[in-house]
Formats: structure tokens, sequence, C-alpha cells
């Protein structure tokens, strides 16, 4: 109750006007009961400022405690004497009225359980023995202190102070505690069924001619029904004040069928007793379902947050009546309004045409035979929008293991999915820019052909091959005569021009698995797996008589120089190189335009 203000370490007005206020109160409530209900031997019927002290105990921390009780007793003391008991009995009731606040407040947990909710039931339980023990001990203490040990007197004191804490203790601290009870009695709502509870009360107090001492009881039942457990603390003090005045008034059923003060009391007193205990399992059950549907509805607030923020929704069909439940999420992920719960066959529909089908079979296997499912596919939003899902769920089972319903989630995976795309993208770009770098490392870049590096890679391969299968292999070392003569002659474009119209007819001459590469300038190796040296003469001759037979741009005449080797046992590849290398020097010492086969 009361805000607290913090200014330059200190407490602010507030902090301390809260005490004096419950003091003041305490003092106007003790000097209405005292005056207008008064009972045997000058005690109120109802003494409600004992339950305004037990909710400051309870309510507040050590030091206002401490200032409360401070103000409450100047309140004790100063109503005690205006109701004209003496000194040192007014100094026993004023210890008594303290003394009986520290014991509920004791008996309640003391400091480790200050603000402690009493909504629960088992705290109002409690704090009602609580009070019923405080209660008696005060009524003993008042005794022994101001000298009145009488049967009436310590029956009254105690039914009074405990009634007090009984009526007024939970609505102050369901208002000072509770936000939900604080905004339940400062609504409209509120102050109807105020003025319902006091028109029935005036109804049931005011008249004796009808018996209506029921009404008081629907009082309680609508205030419950409407406000809850703080509608049904406000309506029993409603209920007390307003009998409690009507009675001392002399009017109302309590007067007329009790003309004794005592019995008066005593009636009254069980009377407000039964209503409390008649409404308060009522009360305790309306609060703890709205603290129920409160949890319900912050855990539906949470779920559906966390479905927004995991773009993850869900949804229930039940194939008995072809209803369907989705919750927000899901709704959005397909495109459909908050309102809308679209059928199983509206969201088959919403699929793509290619994943339709496939979607439909797996629906349908797992109702006939209530199987789990996962898959993933794409939907058509109605904005023409494509949004790529992951589904999974469930089938639900009956006893009989009959399908009574699918759950399922829905999962917004379009980012995963352009993801995986660029992904892709990115692997075959990644493959065809490495495929690029390779063919640019093992092509020449003039002709076109396979460089120096993959002819030779290509002839490690085969001389591999023929080791282990034990099949011949040889080479043809190819070189362009005087080739140094047409770039001195016609410049380096022509022989750039021939070298490649040469490499153009090498590579055309190869057959079934021969390799052909330039190693170098107007040089060229030919590989030739699975042929003997000595069988090669044919495709050299065929070789040099298209090279003669070439149209070439200018008028020069091209001639091929070859040297063949084939691998020896035990040759390396430098070895068989170096064989169609000495082959070729002998092709030209015979006058070029010839071939020659290595003899070893």
């Amino acid at each position: 109750m009361g805000v607290i203000h913090q200014v330059n370490g200190s407490r602010g007005p507030a902090y301390f006007g809260l005490p004096m206020l419950y003091g003041i109160a305490w003092l106007v409530c003790a000097f209405v009961a005292l005056d207008l209900t008064q009972g045997a031997d000058g005690i109120a019927a109802v003494w409600p400022s004992s339950g305004i002290f037990v909710a400051a105990l309870l309510h507040f921390g050590p030091r206002r405690r401490a200032m409360t009780a401070g103000w409450i007793a100047a309140a004790s003391m100063a109503a005690n004497l205006w109701a004209g008991s003496g000194f040192f009995a007014t100094v026993g009731y004023t210890i008594a009225n303290l003394l009986e606040g520290y014991l509920v407040f004791a008996l309640m947990g003391g400091r480790a359980r200050t603000n402690m909710m009493l909504s629960k039931p088992w705290n109002m339980a409690r704090f009602g023995a609580a009070a019923i023990l405080a209660g008696s001990f005060s009524a003993l203490m008042a005794g022994v202190l101001s000298g009145n040990l009488t049967l009436a007197f310590l029956s009254s004191w105690m039914s009074t102070v405990t009634l007090g804490m009984l009526i007024v203790t939970p609505v102050i601290l369901f208002v000072a505690q509770d936000p939900q009870g604080h905004r339940n009695l400062v609504s409209l709502r509120a102050l109807w069924t105020v003025m319902v509870v006091a028109i029935l009360s005036i109804a049931a107090f005011g008249q004796a001619d009808i018996p209506l001492l029921f009404l008081p009881v629907m009082a309680m039942a609508i205030a419950t029904a409407t406000l809850g457990l703080s509608g049904a603390a406000a309506a029993l003090v409603i209920i007390a004040t307003l009998g409690s005045l009507l009675t001392a008034a002399g009017t109302g059923p309590v007067s007329r069928f009790f003309p004794v003060t005592e019995t008066q009391v005593l009636f009254f007193q069980l009377y407000l007793v039964a209503l409390l205990i008649s409404s308060m399992p009522l009360a305790f059950l309306l609060a703890q379902r709205g603290r129920d549907l409160a949890e319900i509805a912050e855990t539906a607030r949470l779920l559906e947050t966390a479905e927004r923020t995991a773009k993850v929704g869900h949804w229930r069909f039940s194939p008995l009546d072809n209803s369907a439940h989705w919750s927000r999420e899901a709704l959005r992920i397909c495109g459909y309004d908050d309102d809308a719960q679209p059928s199983l066959e509206d969201w088959f529909d919403l699929h793509h045409e290619d994943d339709r089908a496939r979607v439909r079979s797996f629906i349908v296997e797992a109702t006939s035979h209530a199987l789990p499912f996962a898959f993933e596919a794409r939907i058509r939003r109605t904005s023409g929008e494509i949004v790529h899902i992951d589904c999974r769920g469930e089938a639900e089972a009956d006893a009989k293991g009959r399908v009574v319903a699918l759950f399922g989630t829905i999962m917004d995976v379009s980012e995963r999915a352009e993801t995986m795309r660029q992904l892709e993208a990115a692997r075959a770009r990644a493959e065809r820019e490495a495929a690029e770098v390779r063919n640019l490392a093992e092509t020449d870049p003039l002709t076109g052909m396979p460089n120096r590096r993959c002819i030779l890679a290509n002839l490690a391969e085969a001389m591999d091959a023929s080791e282990i299968t034990g099949e011949p292999l040889s080479v043809a070392m190819i070189d362009i005569d005087h080739f140094k003569r047409v770039n001195d002659e016609f410049g380096h474009g022509v022989g750039d021009k021939v070298i490649k119209q040469v490499a153009d007819i090498l590579c055309d001459e190869a057959k079934d698995s021969d390799t052909v590469g330039r190693i170098g300038g107007e040089e060229f190796l030919f590989v030739f797996p699975r042929r003997r040296a000595g069988d090669l003469c044919v495709r050299c001759e065929a070789i040099k008589e298209r090279i003669l037979a070439a149209d070439w741009e200018e008028p020069v005449e091209i001639t091929l120089s070859i040297g063949v080797a084939e691998l020896a046992t035990g040759w390396d590849e430098r070895d068989l190189m170096r064989a169609a290398d000495r082959a070729l020097y002998e092709a030209k010492r015979a006058g070029r335009n010839q071939h020659s086969v290595h003899q070893s």
C-alpha cells in the first residue's frame, strides 16, 4: 500500500504517512464500533480495528511495523478513555490489542512470511486459526490487566476481536497485495456489486416483518461470483457494518427476536461466522480458477510469442468431425487471417501442385495407421508467395487404436530453403570455377589441347596401367621442322596459327585411348596405350601426309619429324621420353619429314 519515495537516502512522506493513516483508521473504526454497536460491558459486537492492525503487521516491513504499533497504541488509549474505561483498564486493553496483533503475526510466520498472500486456502486457514488463538489470548490478557475475568467479558472480547481480524484483514491485504483484487474492487462492476450487497443487507436488517436473513447470503454469493475473493471479503465488511448499525438502531429481525443485547451480539457474530465459512470455499475455488485461467493465458501468450519468434505454428485435425484448429503462427505461415480456421482440404489445396499428392499421402497414412509423419513441402499463399514448410506430427489414438486426431507442427523454413539454394548455387559455381581452373591448368592456351603438365600426367597413368596389365605402351615425340624460319619470315602471328592448325590435325588423329598434348614451343607428345612402336609407322605416315596436304594461310611448307619409342622393362618416364627424343633427332638427321623408331 502506498509508494515509498527515496530522496538523498531519506524516506518520502508516504513512507511515514501510511502508519499514521493506519492509526487514524484504527481510531475511527474503534469510535464507530464503541458508539454504535455497544455490547455487554462496553465491548463492541465487531472490533474491526484489530483487523486493521494485523493487516499492517502482515504487510509492512520492520520499521513501519514499529511506527504503526506506536500510532495504534495511541489510538487505543484514546478510544478506550473516550469510552469511559479507567486508566489502568485502558492500559490493559491497549496492551491486549497490541499483543493480539503481534501474536497473529508470529503465528503466520513472523518476519520471514511478510506479505503472505491470504488468497491461498492454506494461508487463509492458517490465518483463521491464528485469529482465533490471538482473540482468545487477547481476551485473557485484557481480563487479567483490567481485572475483569467474567465469562461474558472474555467471550465478548474474544469473539469481537476474532471477527474483526477475520473480516477486515483479508480485505486490506487483498487490496494491498493482490493486483487483480485491487482492480476488482475499484471497477465499475464493483460499484454495482456494492450497491446490490448494500440493498440486500438493508432489506434483511432494516425490517422485521419478513424474515429475509437469507438475502445477505445471496449478496455474498453475488459478490463472490462477480469479484472473487476480494468481493467476498468486501461484501462481508458491508454486511457486518450495515447489520451492526441497523441492529444497534433497534430495527431488523435480530433486535426483534433477541431483546437482550448480549444475545443479539452473539447471534450476529455467529451469523457473520456462518457467512464467512459458507462463502470462503466458493471464493477460493473462484480465485483458484482465476489464477489457473491467468496462468493458462500467460502460458498461451508465451507459447504464441515463442512460436512467432521461432516461426513455428501448430495445428490439430480431428477426422471424426473434420474439425481443425490452427494456432495464429500456423495461420500466418499459411497466409490466412488470424480468425480463419481452414479445413484440412483447404490446407491440401494450398500446397504446390507438385507436392500436393505427396503431402496428402503422408496425412492419409498417418490417419489410417496411427503413424507419425514428417515432410517438407511448398505452399502457395493467397498472395502468390511460395513458402517452404517443415511439417511434423503424430496421430492421437483412443483405447481401441482408432485415430481421433492428428497433431502437427508447421515451421516456416523458407530462409533455410533459400540458404540451401544459395549454398547449392555456390557449390555449383565453385565446381564450375574449379573445373575452369583445372581446365586452365591442364590446357594449352594457344591450341586448347592438353599442356605439358596434363599430357605427362596422362603418360604416367598409362605407364601405371601398362605395368599392371602387361600391355605395351608407345609414345611419339613430334616436332615442326624449321619452325624458327616460319616465325622469322612470316612473324609470330603466322607461327601461332601454324601451331594451332598442327594441333588440330594431331587431335583429330588421336584414336580410342590415344592422347596428344603440346609439351612446349613447336613440340608435341603422342601417347599410344596398348600399341607397339613398330605398329605405329602407318599412323606416323598418315599424320605427315595430312600435314603436307593441309591448306596454310601463307605460302609455307610445313613438315613434321616424329620419334617413336616403346616402353621397355625397368624404364621410367624419363627413360621413355629420352628414347623418343633420340628417335626424333634421328629423324631430323635423316632429312626431316621423317619418322624414326627407337631401337632398344
